[in-house]
């Protein structure tokens, strides 16, 4: 990945600083961008640490102009865009229906418009580079029929699961590659609070089956890469459900 120019959504902490720091590993020049100024001046911190280059952008993926602004950024302060990560996530408590509208509405924003908004600025720069890659985070919670306690977020991440499926066609059009991860549990910071919190009897209920095998964010950097690297895939999407092996969902997958 020299010479090459990555920018990571929710790079402040968790997976999306395991893959800032990855890419940067590899290689690549990376724009660390997170609504969390400490946390993501603490990624650069990190990449700069082990002789790599990177910047942060202060970036809500939910606000238009912002990542106008963090595609722009990209692009000034290294060159160009050639590898979008869009990791930025999350859903608050209280969960639909409870919650009001503005306050679900703010997490279909950024877990789902907000992967489309960098999406779409980023493929214009990418084009200027004649192509890239793009990789979205989402969740197994936008993967199968279950019931899940924040709907909202399911919704969303399989919103970003199915966006990912149909731009496919990128790659012969643009040389742009677009792909999918869906890992379960991640022991990231936001992760270990939750499970914390949690009763001992509601621990046991989220491992299937027992018990619970935490993905390391690592790991997922590592996935990261590999669609990176691998120029054959595009508009897949890899399933790693908790205490199993990742895989690929066949492009022909029965519904």
């Amino acid at each position: 990945m020299q010479g090459k120019v990555a920018l990571v959504t929710g790079a402040g902490a968790g997976i999306g600083r395991a893959i800032a720091v990855r890419l940067a590993r590899e290689g690549a020049a990376v724009v660390v961008a997170d609504i969390d100024e400490h946390g993501g001046a603490e990624t650069v911190r990190q990449i700069e640490a082990d002789g790599g280059r990177a910047a942060f952008v202060l970036t809500d993926v939910a606000v238009e102009a912002d990542v106008r602004a963090m595609v722009t950024f990209t692009e000034q302060r290294f060159g160009g865009l050639d590898i979008l990560v869009n990791n930025a996530g999350g859903a608050p408590e209280p969960y639909f229906p409870e919650a009001e509208p503005k306050h679900w509405g703010r997490t279909l924003d950024v877990n789902l418009r907000g992967v489309m908004l960098g999406i779409q600025f980023g493929i214009q720069a990418m084009r200027k580079r004649g192509g890239g890659m793009i990789v979205n985070i989402s969740s197994m919670a936008g993967i199968g029929y279950r019931s899940y306690d924040a709907p909202e977020y399911a919704a969303s991440k399989a919103g970003v699961v199915r966006l990912t499926t149909t731009l496919g066609f990128l790659k012969d059009r643009l040389g742009i590659r677009v792909n999918c991860i869906c890992p379960g549990w991640v022991e990231t910071p936001a992760v270990k609070r939750a499970l914390a919190a949690m009763t001992p009897e509601e621990r046991k209920t989220l491992a299937f089956p027992p018990p619970l095998v935490l993905i390391q964010p690592e790991e997922i950097a590592g996935a990261v890469v590999m669609f990176v690297r691998d120029d054959a895939l595009a508009g897949r999407v890899m399933v790693w459900p908790d205490g199993e092996p990742w895989r690929l969902v066949p492009v022909d997958a029965p519904y």
